[in-house]
């Protein structure tokens, strides 16, 4: 019997004083927010959502460069923190785990940006690997495997489910009709989430 190797993450001391930060964010404040999310992540550089959260403020300023160079810096981390020495992915880094969501987050927004900019070989890599560890699939990675094998851009995806942050519920009938078109992506999960429940 193969050995499987799971990952879970250490505790992180600046989690509540992110979570705080994130609850009290309101737009207005994003020049006090980005000076604190720095001072986090000065303090631990490897809790990730300090740097996926500030990508988005970035983003949301226009400062397009300086917000891909903090989501790069927070996805490399990511990376080195659950690859073995040979660069192998853990078999299994579940969300369930809280320690472990801030790491799938940062891979996820990379996947996402990835996919924006047309690097959809890039983000299949890291969705697929994020589904392969974690079928249980909370984070949702399935859907944009399909949309990307369906030929469908982000942009796309975007306009046809997402309604004001929240994916509408066509989403899952939209996924349950045309998964089965990929066996080949798609087979081995179906059997994975049978066995999950």
């Amino acid at each position: 019997m193969k050995n499987v190797r799971e990952y879970i993450d250490r505790d992180h001391e600046v989690m509540d004083a992110y979570y705080d930060l994130r609850e009290n964010y309101t737009g207005r404040n994003a020049h006090s927010a980005k000076k604190q999310l720095k001072n986090l992540i000065e303090k631990d550089p490897d809790f990730l959502d300090s740097y996926t959260f500030l990508h988005q403020i970035l983003f949301r300023e226009n400062k397009t460069k300086e917000a891909k160079k903090v989501l790069n810096e927070a996805y490399e981390r990511a990376i080195n923190i659950i690859t073995d020495e040979n660069g192998n992915w853990p078999d299994v880094l579940e969300w369930g785990w809280l320690e472990n969501r801030h790491i799938i987050r940062a891979i996820l927004n990379k996947g996402v940006l990835s996919w924006g900019s047309n690097d959809t070989e890039c983000a299949l890599d890291l969705f697929r690997n994020l589904l392969r560890t974690n079928p249980g699939d909370n984070p949702g990675v399935r859907f944009y495997i399909l949309a990307i094998r369906m030929g469908m851009s982000f942009k796309k995806f975007e306009k046809r489910f997402n309604r004001g942050g929240f994916y509408h519920t066509d989403l899952f009938d939209w996924f349950e009709e045309n998964y089965h078109k990929f066996p080949d992506e798609f087979d081995w999960w179906e059997k994975a989430v049978e066995e999950y429940e």
